[in-house]
Parts: C-alpha cells; sequence; structure tokens
C-alpha cells in the first residue's frame, strides 16, 4: 500500500500501529522514531522488523506516509521539524484527540508544502500506556474520524481511509471543529468524570477501599491514564469540554434535588433513561 511508512512515537498507539502495519504487510519498509536512547533501544527490541530511528530527518526522509502518535501540544513543533524534509507526494497524518488547533497549524505549517496533512483520530486505546501494551488488533471495529482541511487532494484522502479501513475501522468524516465538540461530550468528558469519581473516593480508607467491586472498577479504569498526557488534551479542548461539564454538573443537581425531595419518580425516570442510553451503545 505504501513504500515507506514512518511513525514518529512508538507509544501505545505508535506501537500498535507499527505491529498490524507489520502484520498485514501495509508497507515495504516501515521506520519508527523515538525521541531518547532508551526508547531507541526499547523499540529495536520489541519492532526488531522495523528500522528505528532517533533522528527525524532520516525518519521522514523518503517516507509517503508518516503518522505522527506524539501528545497533542508536541505535535505542532514536530510538523515544523519535518517539513524540510517531505516528500511532494507524502501524506502526513496523526492520531491526536483534538483536531481544530492541530489541523490549523498543519495548514499554517505546511500550507506552501507540496506535502498533504489529513487529522486522524482512531478511537482506539487503553488506561494502559506505552509501546509494551502495543496490540495490532487495537483498532478493529472502532470508529476513526477524519477531519481534512481545504483543498485536500481526494487521492490522499481515499488513501487514509483505506488505510484506517485495513485496520479494521469503521471510518467518519468530520470538519474539526465538529470533532472537537463531538469527542469534548463522547471521550473527555467521561474521562474526566471516571478522575473526579476515583478523586472523590480516594479519601476512602485503604482497608474499605478493597471491598469495592466491579462495578466501581469499570467505572474508574480509565482514570488510570496518563495524568500529563490527558491535562493537555482536556486544556486544549476546553472551549467545548466546560459546557458539557455544565451540563453534566445540572443532572448531579436534578438528582440531588430528587433525593432530597425523595421523588421516586423523577428519580426511576432518570435512571431508566441512562439505562436506555447505555443499552443503545450495545446496539451500535
Amino acid at each position: 500500500m505504501f513504500r515507506q511508512v514512518t511513525i514518529i512515537g512508538p507509544g501505545l498507539l505508535g506501537g500498535s500501529l507499527s505491529l498490524a502495519v507489520k502484520k498485514m504487510d501495509l508497507s515495504e519498509e516501515l521506520v519508527i522514531w523515538a525521541r531518547s536512547e532508551k526508547s531507541v533501544n526499547k523499540a529495536a527490541q520489541t519492532f526488531p522488523f522495523a528500522r528505528i530511528e532517533k533522528d527525524l530527518e532520516e525518519s521522514v526522509r523518503g517516507s509517503d506516509f508518516i503518522i505522527i502518535c506524539t501528545p497533542v501540544e508536541t505535535i505542532g513543533d514536530i510538523l515544523q521539524q519535518i517539513k524540510p524534509f517531505l516528500g511532494e507526494n507524502s501524506l502526513v497524518t496523526d492520531v491526536g484527540s483534538i483536531k481544530g488547533t492541530i489541523c490549523t497549524i498543519a495548514q499554517e505549517t505546511l500550507g506552501d508544502s507540496m506535502a498533504s496533512f489529513i487529522g486522524s483520530h482512531p478511537m482506539a486505546g487503553s488506561e494502559k500506556s506505552g509501546m509494551e501494551f502495543s496490540d495490532p488488533m487495537l483498532f478493529m471495529n472502532r470508529a476513526c474520524i477524519l477531519t481534512p482541511m481545504d483543498k485536500v487532494k481526494e487521492s490522499d484522502l481515499l488513501s487514509l481511509r483505506k488505510f484506517w479501513e485495513k485496520m479494521g475501522m469503521v471510518v467518519q468524516i468530520l470538519d474539526p471543529a465538529s470533532h472537537d465538540k463531538i469527542i469534548a461530550d463522547l471521550s473527555h468528558l467521561p474521562h474526566l468524570i471516571s478522575s473526579i469519581l476515583a478523586h472523590s473516593l480516594a479519601e476512602i480508607q485503604e482497608e474499605a477501599q478493597k471491598l469495592g467491586g466491579q462495578g466501581l472498577a469499570d467505572t474508574t479504569r480509565i482514570a488510570e491514564g496518563d495524568a500529563n498526557l490527558w491535562s493537555n488534551i482536556l486544556l486544549e479542548n476546553k472551549q467545548n469540554l466546560i459546557p458539557a461539564l455544565q451540563k453534566f454538573k445540572r443532572s448531579l443537581d436534578f438528582v440531588e434535588l430528587s433525593l432530597e425531595e425523595g421523588d421516586i419518580d423523577k428519580l426511576r425516570d432518570f435512571l431508566e433513561e441512562g439505562k436506555q442510553f447505555r443499552h443503545s451503545l450495545h446496539s451500535k
């Protein structure tokens, strides 16, 4: 499918993509860029089939498909660094969960370049992080959102769509602003709520914590996500996350008032609506 694929950042997503690209034979050559000597050595052991580079220039030189898998706050700087070494037919994408800022920066950075950038957000991941948790099946049957900007070549959009579909993903196309608004509700708010719950229970004595069942474990699972990574994500999308959080607070107020008033009908109806929404997720 590609002559050379370069994956910048071999964390959970980058590592899983590396394994999937190899498994599905989607590239003649696979190059992985890692920042530190420690990461380079670890990547060499984890992905022996790939060429591991610490030099960004060497990692993207001659590559026709580059996937940036680093934290969202670093993507703009990486685009600046790789720009001089991109080929005229290079296709660049990322896997960040914020798209408005990233796509704007990419357009400004690569606007006078022959290379093409199209944002990607594979809705796959885990509360775990690091290349040691890489899984080539991580993307199977998950959604992937593409966020093309103006003047994107249809052939590049088609190539990118086919790539993610080869990963087993269901691809949708949105503009960056719509993506960020939807993801605030469907991804960023749930992560924050999970962390808020875990934080509010942190003062419970350790012996009492052991009494928590599977429901507590399920509800707080994603709170295990990398705090530094998620702090940047939440701040980057605060213009959409704050309204979502305010709506959630109104739901909390409604439940609190229903309890204070002893209104079992309101409480039951509220719980039933939540149950129906949860059921609808299973049917999709």
